[in-house]
């Protein structure tokens, strides 16, 4: 999985900044809520939280209203903040099967009007929503316990910042610590500008990683159960 933290230094001239895709980092454990990451050969683990982003439900008049103040609120946001952070959004194929399942065991406990109905807008979904192509955008925001070097240190470039490791070393009390204290203001931030973030869990964190390591596998069923059965007891 790839988490590479945007910044607002500049890069060098001339030089284009490297993509996400080119930087990976090895993961070494999940626990309480927190992804620690190899930073590096002789440096310290680097460490992450991750916000799941959900934004409101407005019918596009009301979006249009809000429109303005949202902005706003982002904006005041990012002024505040006082480290970088990396805002990734994932598109991923609609479960259609899962969508219209979830209609079927309903029909199970209606009314037999209702029932009929349930089962007849499953098999709607089967028929029609299957060969759409339907995608659903997921948004995280993935916030750093460590403190990126400032503009003046001989180790601001993009290597070193990806081992921020090198430069404090944090331990893992203290980065939980970080964490939960950085997780806490942007999450209060993005409420005010009416966008709910919620900190993924241990398991929710393995299923993230399993995902983008691996979209999809013959086995990803049976792997999906086994992280139910290791992070499931503790998330």
């Amino acid at each position: 999985m790839t988490f590479h933290l945007c910044h607002p230094s500049p890069s060098r001239p001339g030089r284009p900044p490297a993509s996400a895709q080119e930087t990976t980092l090895d993961l070494l454990w999940i626990q309480d809520g927190v992804v620690a990451f190899a930073g590096g050969r002789g440096t310290s683990p680097l460490y992450r939280a991750v916000l799941a982003v959900d934004g409101p439900a407005y019918t596009p008049r009301a979006l249009a209203a809000v429109e303005f103040g949202a902005l706003a609120g982002y904006r005041a946001v990012l002024d505040r903040l006082d480290h970088p952070i990396q805002v990734v959004v994932r598109a991923v194929p609609y479960q259609v099967t899962t969508y219209a399942a979830r209609w079927e065991a309903r029909a199970d406990v209606l009314p037999a009007p209702l029932a009929a109905l349930a089962r007849e807008h499953a098999g709607w979904a089967r028929r029609e929503l299957a060969g759409l192509g339907l995608l659903v955008r997921h948004a995280y925001v993935v916030v750093p316990a460590e403190d990126p070097p400032t503009a003046a240190s001989p180790a601001h470039n993009l290597r070193n910042r990806l081992h921020w490791g090198s430069l404090r070393k944090l331990a893992p009390e203290r980065a939980r610590e970080v964490l939960a204290e950085r997780c806490a203001r942007v999450q209060s931030g993005l409420g005010a500008a009416g966008v709910r973030a919620s900190r993924l869990d241990d398991l929710a964190l393995a299923r993230l990683y399993r995902a983008c390591w691996s979209p999809s596998t013959r086995d990803a069923d049976r792997h999906d159960r086994d992280l139910a059965a290791r992070f499931g007891a503790t998330s």
